[in-house]
């Protein structure tokens, strides 16, 4: 049985690879870099949009999303020739594309492996697989015709401090916080999903103490970034609500984005759900909220981070069956 096990293991592992290297390939090859917009009426290209970031002339808030274009820097300088001629047409900037494609592989192939180990813990491996599938597929969904390359890294981010909650590995939520800001701003929804995971599970005063932590973490390497590089304009209208409202299609995108698990976490309530989900799942309206009021709406890439959330409460609705007892995150501890 143990080796059974093993095998299957070592075969998801290579379906997880396939799946990430061909979203990867989909996105490098459907993406038209030579006409790609990065401000209104104004064309620009990739290569345009990394010189800008790492030269640190890019519009906020893509200038403090520095982690992975300075990542694509240093792999563009070591990629072999022929890993660039099979991620995209032969252009001057191949290398830079090839470089981001990997990147995008690597990050989507280990938020799957993650969220497969993170759903096992309520679910059978079966049914965890089934959702690392459904994440997956819902990826290249969230493909969009702007250059903005921090999204799977965020996802991976999400993901893995999701499965650190529910293994009692709190202390790897600092490392999370610290490096993911740097990648994305997004990051500071961990304090809040820690908060919320560990309310009356440990005492008071440590989880106020460490939400503050986190909280502090995520100041400092944002505010160190808003120093360093200052405030450039925005590259895109502050206040969006009336953008978002004008059309129904950013309503429609966002719906398609998740469907019917845009409902099934709040059914799940009715089922008892294990108690981080049952918490974390208020966060949904407000993040929804907050892209309305600030984003556009229309890159449903921007929801991603919901999915640690969506995806295993609907599971929780749709296979109960699955459903297995929960490992122990972290031993109770009186209230004071």
């Amino acid at each position: 049985m143990k080796g059974t096990g093993i095998r299957r293991e070592f075969w998801l592992a290579l379906l997880y690879l396939g799946l990430a290297v061909a979203s990867a390939l989909l996105w490098a090859r459907g993406m038209r870099y030579e006409t790609m917009v990065l401000l209104p009426g104004e064309p620009s290209s990739l290569e345009s949009w990394h010189q800008e970031m790492i030269s640190g002339r890019a519009p906020a808030p893509n200038q403090y999303r520095i982690l992975v274009p300075w990542m694509a820097e240093g792999i563009r300088r070591v990629i072999p020739g022929w890993m660039a001629d099979l991620a995209c047409p032969p252009i001057p900037s191949q290398y830079l594309i090839a470089s981001y494609w990997v990147i995008r592989a690597l990050c989507l192939w280990l938020s799957l492996l993650v969220m497969d180990r993170y759903l096992r813990a309520w679910f059978s491996p079966g049914a965890a697989a089934g959702g690392a599938l459904c994440l997956a597929a819902l990826v290249p969904f969230s493909y969009y015709c702007v250059v903005q390359e921090s999204d799977l890294l965020n996802l991976l981010v999400m993901v893995a401090a999701f499965w650190a909650l529910t293994r009692g590995k709190d202390l790897w939520l600092f490392p999370l916080v610290l490096i993911g800001t740097l990648n994305r701003e997004t990051t500071a929804m961990i304090p809040a999903v820690y908060l919320l995971a560990r309310w009356r599970e440990k005492s008071t005063a440590e989880v106020v103490g460490r939400t503050g932590l986190l909280a502090a973490c995520w100041v400092a390497v944002y505010g160190g970034l808003l120093l360093h590089y200052g405030r450039p304009g925005y590259y895109t209208e502050p206040f969006m609500l009336l953008a978002n409202l004008r059309s129904w299609l950013p309503t429609a995108f966002a719906l398609v984005m998740f469907g019917v698990m845009w409902a099934l976490p709040f059914a799940a309530l009715r089922y008892h759900p294990p108690t981080l989900l049952r918490r974390t799942v208020w966060l949904v309206p407000p993040f929804v909220l907050l892209l309305y009021l600030v984003a556009v709406v229309q890159e449903v890439r921007l929801f991603l981070p919901l999915a640690p959330i969506v995806i295993p409460l609907s599971w929780w609705v749709l296979f109960p069956e699955a459903r297995q007892q929960a490992p122990t995150a972290a031993p109770r501890r009186a209230r004071r």
